[in-house]
């Protein structure tokens, strides 16, 4: 994420009176919602962890969040209650979602993508100048198009920066923070 303004904490209350909370952070652009099944204590945690770095002269700033173990625990509910090989695989699935780490380093000449999931770690590492554009690659989903980031290299391969698809607006904004950080 670029150009970041602040992060608060969302309170939504439920119609029977429960609360959950989530971080938000606003960009110029939108904003952006992180997992929302942490404590108001974690997640104010986590917030004002974003607003130090905003206030900072650090140059980055890594958060992680993890939902294996509550996508975890909701797969074992579903799998227990439907019992169905469907819930199996919805379990897997969900279970094992890769998170991704996406780092473009002038100073080495190097991209690194990692992502780790419950089935390991991965990382592919390019030189900078192995690079020959950026794409956007397009995939029909039930009502409407998503999208994400791939590098292309000179060899012509594509490499997803990220195996999610997302919307266009937000790939489109990734793309050009991109351009500008390396210059092209």
């Amino acid at each position: 994420m670029f150009d970041l303004q602040e992060a608060y904490v969302l309170t939504k209350t439920g119609s029977k009176g429960s609360k959950t909370y989530q971080v938000m952070i606003v960009t110029p652009f939108r904003e952006f919602a992180l997992l929302s099944h942490l404590s108001y204590q974690e997640n104010q945690e986590v917030a004002l962890k974003i607003n130090d770095f905003i206030n900072s002269g650090q140059t980055s700033l890594l958060v992680q969040q993890n939902q294996r173990n509550y996508l975890f625990f909701f797969s074992l509910f579903t799998l227990i209650i439907m019992a169905m090989p469907t819930a199996v695989n919805y379990a897997a699935y969900f279970a094992t979602s890769p998170v991704t780490t996406c780092t473009f380093y002038k100073s080495i000449d190097k991209v690194f993508i990692e992502r780790k999931s419950l089935r390991g770690n991965k990382i592919i590492e390019h030189p900078l100048e192995n690079i020959l554009r950026f794409d956007i690659q397009e995939k029909q989903d039930k009502y409407s198009k998503i999208y994400r980031v791939v590098i292309v290299l000179k060899s012509f391969k594509e490499i997803p920066i990220n195996p999610q698809y997302t919307d266009e607006k937000s790939i489109r904004y990734a793309i050009s923070r991109i351009h500008s950080f390396l210059k092209l």
